[in-house]
């Protein structure tokens, strides 16, 4: 990393090659790079997939998980939570970075490389997009009791809502003065030229009628099937489209079509089971009317697709999980319902539909000021310098 006039020095530490937080931690850090006192670097894999983009440096030290066949890629992922936190630490010391500053969080190790993090004189910040983990990797107890550890150890944590700050400081005990809470910013998927008709023309979506998206990755806890449960408790004439696909340890695409025919709402829901390329990701936003994010309430992230969809300022109807209706209840940029079962979702779907049949506006344009990349990288410089 050039070090001509900048202030401070700071490495995001990034363990996946993609995915949602790393299109985050790729966002703020180019937010952070366009400040000329701030060196910023991406400690990452060979396969990062936003290397050499937007202003920031690059340093490819860390051990590649992937691997198209599954056993060498479990391999690899189990072997990485052992090297690439010591060499981003070893990588951090040679290039006497000030902060190092954890995308993701390595706790299933981190008696392993806590001893060399706490001779490094490196100070330690992490990102908490979730708290607490759903899935345990080998043994729960075990993983809880080093994750907590951990958030004990940072020097400063970040999250994305006041119900985070509580949800931290209750499961660590961490101080609440070593939690800041950041914006997350909008994700644009390029300009998109084409009016909603003629997309919907080139979707092969109805024009008589309401359409929702239900978008990105289908697992489990987002609740798809309460969405189509509560497509059968509105007469409200809509048609959803689900937009990507699932499987692995969650419930895959074939799951929803059976419960779509079982319910009676086949010819309502359009299925698009596949990876939808970034070129294809603003024409079904733009497509669309509003974004369904109905997800159960264990759901304590913030969300991508709620931020895809501000950005194309299309509203979004989310379930009780407490940082998506805390972020709705704060902004007017859609429907909160009271909770996450196909009844409050149904209710949902009637207020949204009211809503958008009487010209209501939603403020976007406050959303896009308030969560930016740039008050994100504000207050995230403005913590480091806390901490240093």
């Amino acid at each position: 990393m050039a070090d001509s006039g900048v202030s401070l020095r700071v490495g995001f530490y990034i363990f996946f090659p993609g995915g949602g937080i790393g299109r985050y931690t790729h966002n703020l850090m180019a937010a952070m790079a366009r400040r000329d006192d701030a060196g910023v670097e991406a400690l990452c894999t060979p396969d990062y997939e936003w290397v050499g983009t937007d202003g920031y440096a690059t340093w490819d030290g860390l051990a590649s998980i992937s691997h198209d066949i599954a056993t060498l890629r479990r391999w690899r992922f189990l072997k990485g939570q052992f090297v690439n936190p010591t060499r981003a630490i070893d990588h951090a010391v040679s290039t006497a970075l000030d902060v190092l500053h954890l995308a993701n969080i390595n706790h299933l190790t981190f008696p392993y490389w806590r001893s060399k993090l706490e001779g490094s004189g490196v100070r330690v910040v992490a990102s908490a997009h979730d708290v607490k983990r759903r899935k345990s990797i080998i043994s729960r107890r075990w993983e809880d009791r080093q994750l907590k550890a951990f958030y004990r150890y940072a020097d400063a944590l970040f999250v994305h809502s006041e119900y985070q700050v509580r949800e931290l400081a209750a499961f660590a005990g961490v101080d609440r003065d070593h939690i800041h809470v950041v914006p997350h910013g909008l994700y644009s998927h390029g300009a998109v030229d084409a009016a909603p008709a003629t997309l919907r023309e080139k979707w092969e979506l109805p024009r008589d009628r309401r359409v929702a998206l239900f978008f990105g990755q289908i697992r489990d806890e987002k609740n798809l099937d309460g969405l189509l449960r509560a497509l059968t408790l509105t007469d409200r004439p809509l048609h959803l489209v689900v937009a990507g696909s699932g499987g692995g340890r969650h419930r895959d695409v074939d799951h929803y079509r059976r419960q779509a025919s079982a319910l009676g709402v086949a010819e309502q829901v359009r299925f698009i089971p596949r990876y939808i390329e970034d070129g294809e990701v603003g024409e079904l936003f733009v497509a669309a009317d509003w974004v369904a994010l109905p997800y159960r309430s264990v759901f304590t992230s913030q969300s991508g697709v709620l931020n895809v969809a501000a950005h194309y300022e299309r509203p979004v109807l989310v379930s009780a999980a407490p940082v998506l209706h805390e972020t709705v209840q704060d902004c007017d940029i859609g429907v909160a319902c009271s909770g996450d079962g196909p009844e409050a979702l149904a209710g949902g779907i009637n207020t949204m539909h009211r809503r958008l049949d009487d010209g209501h506006e939603h403020v976007f344009e406050d959303y896009r000021r308030r969560f930016s990349w740039q008050e994100n990288a504000r207050r995230t410089r403005e913590v480091y310098e806390s901490i240093l």
